[in-house]
């Protein structure tokens, strides 16, 4: 009995722990839906996703890969690792290109195959997310990121 006792205070005592436990829990639920279907679909995990709607969404399709870790947060090996699983994946949706106007970067640009395959993606991912996520839940998370 004092061990129930112990968890009612901890929780009431800790609300805000409480709260970003469950958020931790909501999400991870949602991304695990999100990954699923993308490999099952794709063969595609949910980083390469992100990587390839972000390049998507960027001008001329193209992003520098040292942007492109920011916006994925990734390692620079580990964003390296997966580009190069995207460069040689059967649609082949991404390549590596330097500029002359800016040697010193490598860029990750989406291939047209790419952009095909990212935009039936993006509708399946906005589909699991609609049938996930309440109106309210949909809203709450407007708040927090706005």
């Amino acid at each position: 009995m004092q061990g129930y006792r112990k968890v009612i205070a901890m929780q009431e005592n800790n609300p805000l722990i409480n709260t970003w436990i469950n958020f931790s829990k909501y999400h991870n639920r949602i991304s695990n839906a999100l990954d699923h279907i993308l490999q099952v679909n794709y063969q595609l995990c949910l980083n390469d996703f992100y990587i390839l709607m972000f390049l998507y969404q960027a001008e001329d399709n193209k992003l520098r890969l040292s942007q492109l870790q920011k916006m994925v947060g990734l390692s620079q090996s580990a964003l390296s690792r997966l580009v190069s699983r995207l460069e040689i994946h059967p649609f082949q949706a991404v390549k590596r290109a330097t500029f002359k106007k800016d040697k010193r970067s490598v860029y990750a640009i989406l291939t047209s195959s790419g952009e095909k395959h990212v935009i039936r993606m993006i509708s399946e991912v906005n589909k699991t997310l609609e049938e996930s996520l309440s109106k309210k839940d949909i809203q709450n998370l407007k708040l927090f990121t706005d």
